[in-house]
């Protein structure tokens, strides 16, 4: 018997099954290695949980349904069925399958997992998702189906980094999704490409990559949600500015981003006593805002960081809300031109690995704090229908690394924030007057069932 930490539930989470699923046709030989690209080596090796909810679901009688839609649409995700091969940096795109766990789940409904919310359960969630260990670093997606008695199902993906980033990720789930709710590969499904390696060719990366900590800090992950309300009362209290004469409003990212940084950096000045210096890395997508031609459902890691500073004896350590949204919109800003100037993969890679090194330089600084930042927002991870409706919920699990993951919530107007912080960081975070509901527009991260009914 498994019991939260953190409510009342209890649930056992029986293995029924564990086989691996192989793509339906074989993979051509012309298509068995692929070499990954200079921007899948820069990216993290780990794995990428993604949980898909789905209530009172009562037309999947049979589990096979779901291997055979899988089998099907991993003739397209063939790289997903291989094993890389670290010592080659390539995939081994062998058909080997992908790990597939069929799991019963007694002692809890699906409905009180979702209704209750992420906090008071999140300790449960781990159990949805396959179990990789660290040292098993060539399987590149394991899938977990988890069974309720109230005819629920909760889909549990656990996908490699090394190969895909979270577009790819929700590529994958909705051509999956939509494989089995039409009964085989229709022309509603969007078909991936595989180019990136062609693209962006490997390099000799020359990075001074930070050095891992001799001691690992304890990290903690708690979820805190942003509804509409909430964010619009945000967007207001902010307000617009002008670019070039043109008026803009901040986005709910930016708010909501902005708003958590600001409550970091008193974070960090509760615990030193003064205002240090502050960076926050966030996440850009490289598709539609380069100038380089790509593929439209271009899979890969497609992506780069930037940084937006906060300089404490500066002229930018104004703590104001407004200002702080300044500061990410602007480093946004510059990081949009640079990919419109980037018009070949030479400029893409000089201009990546310019912005990697910026990175790398500002996490070595002993005398600055770096918060990382990553939006799974409006990717469609919430539009993956299999034929049973949207899922209720989608979420993640306790994350591995210090990062901020802001996500769509339950209704797609909000925002949940996922964030995974030191343990004294989180203590002292949740002590700021703007995050512990010290501002009426800020809405409680257990208060999931509230929001339904006011939404209903």
């Amino acid at each position: 018997m498994i019991e939260s930490k953190y409510s009342k539930l209890a649930m056992k989470v029986h293995l029924i099954s564990r086989k691996l699923i192989k793509p339906s046709v074989q993979t051509p030989p012309h298509l068995q290695n692929l070499n990954i690209s200079f921007l899948d080596q820069l990216a993290p090796s780990l794995n990428v949980p993604n949980i898909f909810y789905y209530p009172d679901n009562h037309h999947v009688n049979n589990i096979e349904d779901l291997e055979k839609s899988l089998s099907e649409i991993l003739t397209l995700f063939y790289p997903l069925a291989g094993r890389y091969i670290q010592d080659n940096l390539s995939v081994d795109c062998n058909d080997e399958g992908v790990e597939f766990l069929e799991a019963k789940v007694d002692g809890v409904d699906l409905t009180q997992i979702i209704q209750q919310g992420p906090n008071s359960n999140r300790d449960l969630l781990d159990h949805f998702v396959p179990c990789v260990t660290e040292s098993d670093t060539s399987r590149l997606l394991a899938i977990q189906i988890n069974k309720f008695k109230c005819g629920g199902l909760a889909i549990g993906l656990l996908t490699s980094h090394r190969i895909a980033d979270m577009p790819t990720i929700s590529t994958f789930i909705n051509a999956w999704a939509t494989t089995f709710r039409e009964r085989g590969i229709s022309d509603q499904v969007r078909r991936p490409r595989f180019d990136c390696p062609f693209l962006f060719p490997q390099r000799d990366l020359r990075l001074n990559f930070p050095p891992a900590p001799k001691v690992q800090p304890k990290i903690v992950t708690k979820v805190f949600v942003f509804n509409k309300e909430a964010i619009d009362k945000l967007k207001s209290k902010i307000g617009g500015g002008t670019d070039s004469g043109v008026k803009y409003h901040h986005s709910r990212l930016e708010v909501v981003t902005a708003l958590i940084w600001k409550a970091l950096i008193g974070s960090v000045k509760a615990q030193h006593g003064h205002l240090r210096a502050s960076s926050v890395r966030q996440i850009m997508t490289l598709r539609r805002k380069v100038s380089m031609p790509l593929p439209e459902n271009a899979c890969g890691n497609m992506y780069m960081p930037f940084i937006s500073r906060f300089n404490a004896n500066g002229e930018s350590n104004r703590l104001e809300l407004s200002d702080i949204a300044s500061l990410l919109r602007d480093a946004k800003r510059k990081a949009i031109s640079d990919c419109a100037n980037a018009v070949n993969s030479d400029d893409v890679f000089s201009m990546v690995t310019r912005y990697h090194k910026e990175l790398f330089e500002e996490l070595n600084k002993e005398e600055v704090d770096t918060f990382k930042f990553s939006s799974w927002c409006r990717l469609g991870l919430e539009e993956a229908n299999f034929g049973w409706g949207k899922p209720a919920w989608t979420s993640s699990k306790n994350f591995p690394i210090d990062v901020s993951i802001l996500k769509d919530d339950k209704f797609g107007d909000g925002i949940e924030a996922w964030m995974t912080l030191k343990e004294i960081d989180m203590l002292h975070f949740q002590q700021d007057p703007d995050i512990d509901l010290g501002l009426a527009f800020l809405t409680g991260a257990d208060d999931f069932t509230k929001q339904a009914h006011d939404r209903s």
